[in-house]
């Protein structure tokens, strides 16, 4: 199978929570993560959230100005297999192009920055994560950056769709019962991670691993 060289990145705090007790989004990162943040997104070719991320925090997946002097927007990529992204979600204005990747046809209209495309589904409703990726190939996109939320960091990390994975963790405890985690899914057989290096971060920790084959 073709695909792209797959990087998640994520923010994380010391008990593995990745946003509040509600589910809404939190500031993790310091100020030199969000830096690094963005100069990973600048670098890569597209970059990668799930329909909950766009419900839960509508965020524009730009790279800033203030971080990059001259910032390359990267193809904002959205899963949504049932066509929820709203209309009005800051992820389909026309700062940059997009691609909403859905199970069947959509009936909604976005700009003509934005793209719908139809994608196999698993047995479970999901996207098809190999075949969305040879589409990713294809449309000749070859760094992805993968920012959440934790069901779609939990796919590639269960189908081993990843090259390079970096947390970093805030030190903090947000603590809830309920409250997401970094990876969510179907418990299977744990998946091995290799440590690449651990760098002090500002106030936190900067975790780099690779998958173990």
């Amino acid at each position: 199978m073709r695909r792209p060289h797959v990087t998640i990145n994520c923010a994380m705090s010391v008990d593995g929570k990745i946003a509040s007790p509600s589910g809404k989004q939190l500031r993790i990162s310091c100020e030199e993560d969000i830096q690094r943040m963005y100069e990973l997104r600048n670098a890569s070719d597209a970059v990668l959230v799930g329909i909950n991320t766009i419900l839960s925090d509508n965020p524009k997946l730009t790279v800033k100005k203030a971080y990059v002097k001259q910032p390359q927007h990267p193809l904002r990529i959205v899963l949504d297999t049932h066509c929820k992204t709203p209309t009005d979600a800051l992820v389909v204005t026309d700062n940059a192009k997009t691609l909403i990747v859905v199970g069947s046809a959509c009936t909604k209209h976005y700009g003509s920055n934005v793209e719908v495309a139809v994608c196999k589904q698993t047995a479970n409703g999901l996207i098809d994560l190999e075949s969305f990726l040879n589409m990713l190939s294809q449309r000749g996109i070859k760094k992805l950056m993968v920012e959440g939320g934790s069901t779609v960091i939990w796919q590639f990390l269960q189908k081993h769709l990843v090259d390079d994975m970096y947390v970093y963790v805030a030190p903090m405890v947000i603590g809830g019962t309920n409250t997401p985690t970094l990876a969510q899914g179907d418990a299977r057989a744990p998946i091995e991670l290799s440590l690449v290096n651990a760098n002090k971060l500002g106030p936190g920790l900067l975790l780099h691993y690779r998958l173990i084959p």
